[in-house]
């Protein structure tokens, strides 16, 4: 680890620190969720809707009131916070894109020891379908960038029962985000929602601004790669969907986005999913 990394990553524990333990003095709203989740995102739309700072990759502790951002689960020393929450079948897909974009090109490619660790079996990385079994697998049993896989962080929320942390889904942003965004920000401040200041929030960090491409529009070594809810249905096998259903299930149903077990069902061997499969999540509208 470089000296800066080193710098950011105690920047980033002595700050929790203060914000949890010092919640006057320092008032601090903090972004959490499973990573890969929408939550950078969510930190600049929740930052300019409530105008704080966001500092970013700070080498000091953030010692004045602004928005922080985080992988930690839900704490219940948070005084102030927002809880994102995606469909971990999509956090995780878009995670293995993101960590696959500096892997070398081509097939059965010269991996490091800890690239075969979190990439079991990996053959060409281009062929994300043949490879999600494994990286799923790996991902439940010693997560990347959490202390905690997608079932148990996202559980953390609702166990935890915080009243001071809000839920911001990534799938209401991106359909009827300014409602989404105010009603959430009024829950956290206790002011009127205000879906005018949402709109402008969301219009400033809209995937086109950001990126220059409409959503679903793909790149796959882009930080944005796609920005669209149910690709996980491009790159899941059965097996895959078994996989994440075992560790996962439960809170994906508990999370609203599935019914029930059923929609292991509905993926196919070759990982085409049944058209009439329907998830909790689109009969709700999110």
């Amino acid at each position: 680890m470089n000296l800066k990394l080193s710098l950011i990553t105690a920047s980033h524990h002595v700050t929790w620190f203060l914000g949890t333990r010092f919640p006057e003095t320092i008032p601090l709203v903090f972004v959490v969720g499973y990573p890969k989740s929408g939550t950078t995102w969510a930190c600049k739309v929740v930052a300019d809707y409530l105008q704080l700072p966001w500092p970013r990759l700070s080498l000091l502790p953030v010692g004045c009131p602004a928005v922080v951002h985080g992988h930690e689960r839900v704490w219940k020393r948070y005084r102030k916070g927002v809880y994102v929450v995606r469909d971990g079948r999509d956090a995780l897909v878009s995670q293995y894109f993101f960590m696959t974009r500096h892997l070398p090109e081509g097939d059965h490619p010269r991996l490091t020891a800890r690239q075969r660790r979190v990439f079991p079996g990996l053959v060409n990385k281009n062929n994300a379908r043949a490879n999600m079994a494994g990286f799923i697998q790996r991902q439940m049993v010693s997560p990347h960038s959490a202390r905690a896989n997608w079932g148990d962080h996202v559980r953390s929320f609702f166990e935890v029962d915080n009243p001071n942390v809000v839920l911001l889904r990534y799938e209401d942003l991106l359909t009827d985000g300014s409602t989404a965004l105010a009603e959430a920000m009024s829950q956290l401040t206790g002011d009127e929602p205000n879906v005018a200041r949402a709109a402008e929030s969301l219009k400033r960090y809209s995937f086109r601004r950001q990126s220059g491409r409409d959503p679903g529009q793909e790149v796959r070594s882009a930080f944005l790669r796609k920005g669209q809810a149910g690709d996980w249905k491009n790159h899941f096998t059965r097996e895959t969907a078994e996989i994440f259903d075992h560790y996962c299930g439960d809170t994906l149903i508990a999370a609203g986005y599935e019914n029930d077990h059923t929609w292991v069902e509905s993926v196919g061997a070759d990982g085409q999913a049944v058209a009439h499969a329907t998830t909790a999540a689109s009969e709700a509208g999110a």
